[in-house]
Parts: structure tokens; C-alpha cells; sequence
């Protein structure tokens, strides 16, 4: 991307237990941990209060995104909910035609959108969740 459409911004939002804001990785990043990964709200609001952690274009900051990425490593719980709730409030703040891309290695087990343990109505209500946040 940052050969190809170096203009663009991107922005990275990492979890397990909690969520991390990267952002275009030149700022420092935001955490979103404990009770807060259980409101949809707040994981919406911290999201869009750090649109400022996408200043730069990928062209600008490929090489601090490159090495947030490739120090991933997993570990514990998966907070895919609250993650997707941030990165898409962080994406509301760009152009329209934003994307968010979602990659996991587990199901989501933390906050809010957990599907594990639930019954057949609550896995419904989980559904309805990732529906409407993908709407």
C-alpha cells in the first residue's frame, strides 16, 4: 500500500484482553481495557476521540505500522467486539468509502459482542450486534 496508494490512511486497532489503538503509529496508543470493553459506547467514543491517531498517510508512516505488525503476537482473551466497535468509529472519521478489516485468531470472548457461554437467544442478540456494526 504504501508503493501503490501511499496517500491513503491506515490505521492499526489490536486486541486480546484489551484493545490498542495504534492508529498510523507515530502518536502513542490508546488502551481500552477492563469495564470499558463491556460498553458499546465507550469503545465507540474512544474510537472516534483518537482519529487524531490518524494524521499520516501510509506512505509517511509504513515503516512504524510494519513494526507494529510484525511484533504481533497472541496471547490470552479475544475483545473482537469492542475492537470492531473502535475501528469502526476510528473509520467513521475518514472519507467516505473507509474500510475496516478484521483479522482473528479466536472467537470473541471479552466485552461486549462475547459469544462464549450464551444461549441460543443470546448468540441472536450477538447477531444483531455485529449486524449493526457492520451496518
Amino acid at each position: 500500500m504504501a508503493k501503490t496508494t501511499p496517500n491513503v490512511k491506515v490505521g492499526l486497532v489490536v486486541f486480546n484482553n484489551e484493545v490498542k489503538i495504534i492508529g498510523d503509529g507515530v502518536c502513542a496508543a490508546e488502551t481500552l481495557a477492563g469495564d470499558k470493553l463491556n460498553s458499546l459506547e465507550k469503545c465507540c467514543s474512544i474510537g472516534e476521540k483518537h482519529k487524531t491517531l490518524l494524521n499520516g498517510s501510509v506512505g509517511e508512516c509504513s515503516d512504524g505500522l510494519l513494526k507494529s505488525l510484525l511484533s504481533l503476537e497472541e496471547t490470552g482473551a479475544t475483545a473482537l467486539g469492542p475492537a470492531l466497535a473502535a475501528s469502526v468509529a476510528l473509520a467513521t472519521k475518514g472519507r467516505a468509502g473507509s474500510k475496516v478489516i478484521v483479522c482473528t485468531d479466536g472467537l470473541a470472548n471479552v466485552g461486549v459482542g462475547a459469544f462464549e457461554g450464551l444461549n441460543e437467544d443470546q448468540v441472536e442478540e450477538m447477531e444483531i450486534f455485529y449486524t449493526g456494526i457492520g451496518t
